[in-house]
């Protein structure tokens, strides 16, 4: 039996009809010239149940307390029923892109149990004639709530799910009863004295931490401030979702690194989102005069700890300079945001981040959140960024599934209140992928969306190719 951290808690808490909080890869593979390397329900249960079976998220469920008197346990199962947690679908007769694109959204914004381990996985049979694709596909979508795992965990399993040995060790698993009342009672009491002390250690570490981040940020003086009022994705989300994703040729991508220089993958992905952004939000007139701001997850893993399950995550704040009308230099600004809000990072100090969490009740964490959106409501209120932008880094080499080679995964996150908009770039060995998820409601036109993140792309596609223009940053 575990308890939960004070973030994985807090993702437990959101979670509702409206905010589900579980995260998504959607796998594409070429399952061959006729398909014949579809792979189905059976085969893919024999392969999860050989290597997964190690992996704690797949045989355990939520236990949590009565009245939230403290954070949920994991609580452990004999082994897991593969085939309960696997379902099937076929996109024919009109197994095209946009099909399962819906059948994606559907999938993504349907609650899970959360009586049942936290896990679900799709088979999807018949997508043809997609752009960029081969033309016979198969699409695998394994859904896990964001309590048991963050973007960096999911793609261990993803790869883990690859490999063409069994994993050692196999599902095993010790049945888990709950904590008896005597047992909660005196763990919560516990949890509560050592979170005071937690608090005022964190405290204490994290007010030379806030001087240092602001001496670093003292160095990008000249950047231009953000804008801290909400934008069109900072409201109250619905329960519906839009999904999206554009499939970007890595080859292209690196061309913009080199045409342009001192610029990473994900700045350009980022770049693409501030693209999409100016002509989508222009589009409805709704694009502030400030920079738009994002959100970006940053993995605060240490050596060794690559496999652990639960969230080890930070978020920083990144400008998107959607002023800025030129490509290149809106680029070349948004490389100078990231390494300033690297640094920032770096000042606050990991550990102090993560402490921040955990010394925080979990349902008083996830209340703050709930009535910062809900205030945001009645009143103009600060928000810290518009848009949510994760990387999640996939191979650098092919990975096949019973023959069938792995195209390109996507990734599809959690909206929420006040967040209603969220990107996750992710690549194959010759491709990289730009994926969103909205909220249904605040974005009704996918479609467009989509099409403005391929034309940011060819944008900036265009003009890093220009020679003499684009001189790297000195």
């Amino acid at each position: 039996m575990e308890q939960l951290s004070g973030l994985d808690a807090a993702f437990v808490h959101q979670d509702s009809r409206r905010t589900p909080m579980h995260i998504s890869a959607l796998l594409i593979y070429d399952t061959g010239s006729g398909g014949q390397r579809t792979l189905d329900r059976e085969g893919l249960a024999r392969l999860a149940s050989q290597r997964l079976g190690r992996f704690p998220l797949f045989r355990r469920r939520l236990y949590r307390p009565p009245m939230g008197m403290d954070a949920p346990y994991w609580v452990e199962q004999v082994a897991p029923d593969w085939h309960h947690h696997i379902e099937e679908y076929s996109l024919t007769p009109a197994g095209d892109w946009s099909a399962l694109q819906r059948l994606v959204g559907e999938l993504h914004g349907a609650r899970m149990n959360l009586d049942l381990p936290l896990w679900e996985m799709h088979l999807v049979h018949g997508l043809s004639g997609a752009p960029g694709l081969p033309r016979h596909c198969q699409a695998l979508m394994v859904k896990i709530h964001h309590s048991a795992i963050d973007g960096i965990a999911l793609a261990g399993i993803i790869d883990a799910l690859h490999r063409p040995e069994p994993e050692p060790g196999g599902a095993r698993g010790r049945e888990g009863a709950p904590p008896s009342q005597w047992q909660l009672w005196a763990r919560a009491n516990l949890n509560s004295m050592s979170r005071q002390l937690k608090f005022a250690e964190t405290v204490r570490k994290l007010v030379p931490g806030v001087l240092r981040a602001r001496e670093s940020r003292q160095q990008f003086a000249d950047l231009p401030a953000v804008s801290g009022s909400g934008a069109r994705f900072n409201a109250r989300v619905g329960p519906g979702r839009s999904t999206g994703a554009v499939l970007l040729p890595l080859d292209e991508v690196l061309a913009i690194k080199r045409g342009v220089g001192r610029v990473t993958l994900n700045d350009i992905a980022m770049a693409c989102v501030s693209g999409a952004l100016r002509e989508y939000l222009g589009r409805y007139r709704a694009l502030p005069k400030k920079s738009l701001a994002s959100g970006v997850p940053i993995n605060l893993r240490k050596p060794g700890e690559d496999g652990a399950q639960g969230n080890r995550i930070a978020t920083m704040v990144v400008g998107l300079a959607t002023p800025v009308a030129d490509p290149v230099e809106r680029l070349r600004m948004i490389h100078r945001y990231a390494v300033a809000g690297k640094k920032q990072i770096a000042a606050l100090g990991t550990g102090t981040i993560m402490d921040i969490s955990d010394s925080l009740p979990p349902r008083m964490l996830a209340e703050g959140i709930r009535t910062m959106a809900l205030a945001s409501r009645f009143g103009e209120m600060p928000v810290p960024f518009h848009t949510m932008i994760s990387n999640v880094p996939g191979p650098p080499y092919a990975l096949h599934l019973e023959g069938a080679r792995l195209v390109v995964p996507l990734g599809f996150g959690p909206v929420r209140d006040n967040m209603g908009l969220f990107h996750i770039v992710s690549n194959s060995e010759s491709m990289l992928s730009l994926s969103f998820c909205a909220c249904a409601r605040l974005m009704p036109d996918a479609a467009f969306y989509q099409r403005c993140l391929q034309g940011a792309f060819t944008e900036l596609l265009a003009a890093a190719r220009r020679p003499a223009e684009n001189s790297p940053l000195s």
